[in-house]
């Protein structure tokens, strides 16, 4: 029969076995996974090619609540690299117990800040309505190209000009690259 120390000893020189195992087999895959941060080479760090697209989109049931207000509000956006660049998107917008009034609306395209500028592609909508209950009403967007260098980010937005605070909307955007900057 073995000793109680012995036997301690034993189960601790184990212990210290798998700990060392455990270790090897988890540092490997992050050190792996660092190199290609630095490097560039994951999926994710390299640059679009011609004909890549990014798409961005708000589903219904996640609305955007909009303030009544003359400023333009996210729904979504993108982030782009260096190039030259097919944008193009669609706002939709739902007024619940909308009231007798004038009902306005815009929704834009708009590269660095959320804007309703330039106005090449925005698009405002007066709707005179007469109490109407509900109103669900979509805006496709003018497709338009834009030159921007690495990391632009390019905005979905939206606003609601009406007395009515329960406005919501969703939408996409979506972007196709058409060229690559020449130097």
């Amino acid at each position: 029969m073995k000793e109680p120390n012995s036997i301690n000893l034993a189960e601790e020189r184990k212990r210290q076995t798998m700990n060392s195992l455990i270790q090897l087999k988890t540092i490997p895959p992050l050190l792996i996974t660092l190199a290609l941060l630095c490097f560039g080479l994951l999926p994710g760090a390299q640059a679009a090619h011609i004909g890549d697209s990014v798409f961005a989109s708000v589903p219904v049931e996640n609305r955007v609540q909009l303030v009544v207000s003359n400023d333009s509000q996210e729904v979504t956006h993108i982030v782009l690299d260096s190039g030259v660049w097919e944008v193009s998107g669609q706002v939709n917008f739902l007024s619940l117990s909308t009231p007798a009034g004038t009902m306005f609306t815009a929704a834009n395209i708009s590269v660095g800040s959320p804007s309703f500028s330039p106005p090449e592609t925005a698009s405002i909508t007066a709707e005179q309505v007469a109490g109407l209950g509900n109103i669900i009403r979509n805006t496709a967007l003018v497709p338009r190209t834009i030159d921007v260098p690495d990391g632009t980010s390019v905005f979905l937005v939206a606003g609601s000009f009406n007395p009515n605070p329960d406005v919501t909307t969703w939408g996409f955007i979506t972007a196709v690259k058409i060229r690559n900057h020449v130097d």
